[in-house]
């Protein structure tokens, strides 16, 4: 196909520059049309034009295609016949295709065709010499217009050969590095230890599979509605926004085998050990982080731990007996000096051991940890620092007003959870023109008031929003991203702390959350005041 519209294109163009010239000759010299051999000449070109648009080229052999020219050259060569009308220029057109698309000797072969046509056809006014110059000037002049041509043409097609096949390399050895890209990063993200690479500018520039998982974000490095937070502790104290283990290491910090303990947002609790390595990037700094998640050892630690606790607790007792009834039977008088020196062997054996046992590991602390006096401003403002990236990303401002100071007795650690999942369901359901505010009142009760003027929760669906795994219908028609978890364990962890939780939500206009937690009695000669609460909603 591509031949034949090659093919098509030149004999249009040529046909068309012919139809130009014929309305010229009509207009300035008519009397041309009385030579026969000029009409013949018009009509051949016409009819070669139509022959060549109905022939079906990319049926027949290459070589056809020369008979179009040739047979242009001879309409040429019939139209010079008429004296003074200079068409023998127009056998630049087919001497010009033969060169483009055929090999030096048809060029040549069109040349001796095109001179054969001058001499038999064009006007012969003038002496012998005369016709014999205008012959020679036009082979001349041809031959110089189609050996550089096709030296052109060969030397273009030679070019395209080279470039295609240096595309066609460049183009394999793309896919190869593609494919091996992808490899790796199928082995990176197979791997068990999180690892992610982070800019100056804090922006996540890569992170595989197990980050993902254990930060809970999406493929895009977007926080997941409930994320994870880091603590200096199990159950310590939630580590700052600026402090966290990306930031430092955007900010070029080195970190070496350093332990960050990690909540996620199902409840456990994660031991990491903490790398950085400087990355060489194209125009950012770029630190490599490696994450290694030894919970698994800690807790193997633990373990092993406990148990030599507990056999030397059990060890102890008998051996205790065992070095005391020795030493009563030592301050016998009646023993023979044999039994004395064999009871000696077994005190002292005794005592070695009880030194060994001694020297073990004590108990492990665990369990729960003890209610203590938590300050629940504090909390929140902890809380809403964490999550002002996210919410500055969806245009929000979180705003704090109420009592400066609101203590309870509680779980520090659990009481930041259920304030984070309160302030990540505002902040995924407000849009960027609303508004989140968190108000304190210190009154009967502690109480922690989350408005939002987000899409709110339609009636029938507020008696479910507690139940495991339940999301709204608008939730699930925005794509919004969750696990229908967070509400269920905010109020079971309120729940352990005596206190209540009470949702109020108009669907298309906002959701009201409050928490209430019992006050704790003032101590003796303490101040009884708490902060102010004016502003409260």
């Amino acid at each position: 196909m591509t031949r034949t519209l090659s093919i098509w294109r030149w004999q249009l163009i040529f046909t068309g520059s012919m139809i130009a010239i014929t309305v010229a000759i009509a207009a300035f010299k008519p009397a041309s049309f009385g030579n026969p051999l000029v009409v013949a000449g018009l009509g051949m070109i016409l009819a070669t034009t139509i022959v060549t648009l109905a022939v079906p080229w990319q049926k027949l052999p290459r070589s056809a295609v020369a008979a179009v020219p040739f047979l242009d050259a001879l309409a040429i060569g019939f139209t010079t016949n008429a004296p003074d009308s200079r068409l023998g220029f127009l056998w630049v057109f087919p001497i010009t295709w033969l060169a483009t698309f055929f090999t030096l000797p048809w060029v040549f072969g069109g040349i001796a065709f095109v001179a054969l046509c001058l001499a038999l056809f064009a006007d012969h006014s003038g002496t012998q010499a005369d016709i014999v110059l205008r012959i020679l000037s036009v082979v001349f002049t041809l031959s110089f217009l189609g050996t550089t041509v096709r030296l052109g043409a060969h030397r273009s097609r030679a070019s395209r050969r080279l470039l295609k096949r240096q595309s066609e390399q460049a183009a394999r050895a793309a896919e190869r590095a593609e494919m091996q890209q992808m490899r790796v990063i199928q082995i990176i993200d197979a791997l068990d230890i999180a690892l992610v690479v982070v800019a100056e500018d804090q922006r996540i520039v890569r992170m595989n599979g197990a980050y993902r998982t254990l930060y809970g974000r999406d493929r895009y490095g977007a926080v997941l509605p409930s994320a994870s937070v880091e603590y200096d502790d199990r159950r310590g104290s939630p580590v700052p926004p600026e402090r966290t283990t990306l930031v430092r290491a955007a900010a070029g910090e080195r970190l070496q085998s350093e332990r960050v303990w990690l909540f996620d947002s199902g409840g456990s609790w994660h031991a990491l050990d903490v790398s950085t390595h400087a990355m060489a990037g194209d125009a950012d700094q770029l630190t490599l982080v490696i994450i290694d998640d030894i919970t698994a050892l800690i807790d193997a630690d633990v373990e092993r731990r406990a148990l030599t606790a507990m056999v030397s607790h059990e060890l102890r007792n008998p051996l205790t007996a065992i070095i005391g009834h020795a030493d009563l039977l030592l301050e016998r008088d009646d023993l023979p000096e044999r039994v004395i020196g064999q009871v000696g062997v077994i005190v002292n054996a005794a005592e070695r051991m009880q030194r060994l046992v001694t020297g073990a590991l004590d108990d492990p602390r665990g369990g729960e940890a003890e209610h203590q006096r938590v300050d629940l401003r504090e909390i929140v403002e902890a809380s809403a620092a964490s999550y002002a990236p996210m919410a500055a990303a969806a245009g929000l401002d979180i705003g704090i007003q109420g009592a400066t100071e609101l203590v309870i007795l509680g779980d520090a650690f659990r009481l930041r959870q259920v304030i984070d999942n309160v302030l990540s369901n505002a902040v995924k359901y407000t849009p960027a023109t609303g508004s989140i505010t968190v108000a304190l009142v210190a009154g009967e009760a502690a109480e922690v008031v989350v408005v939002d003027t987000g899409m709110g929760i339609a009636e029938a669906e507020l008696g479910r929003l507690f139940e495991p795994f339940f999301r709204t219908d608008s939730a699930i028609r925005a794509s919004i991203p969750g696990t229908g978890l967070g509400m269920g364990i905010a109020r079971d962890i309120v729940a352990m702390h005596g206190g209540t939780i009470d949702v109020h939500s108009v669907e298309g206009d906002g959701t009201r959350v409050t928490l209430r937690f019992p006050i704790p009695p003032t101590p003796a000669g303490a101040d009884s005041s708490v902060g102010p609460s004016e502003g409260v909603l």
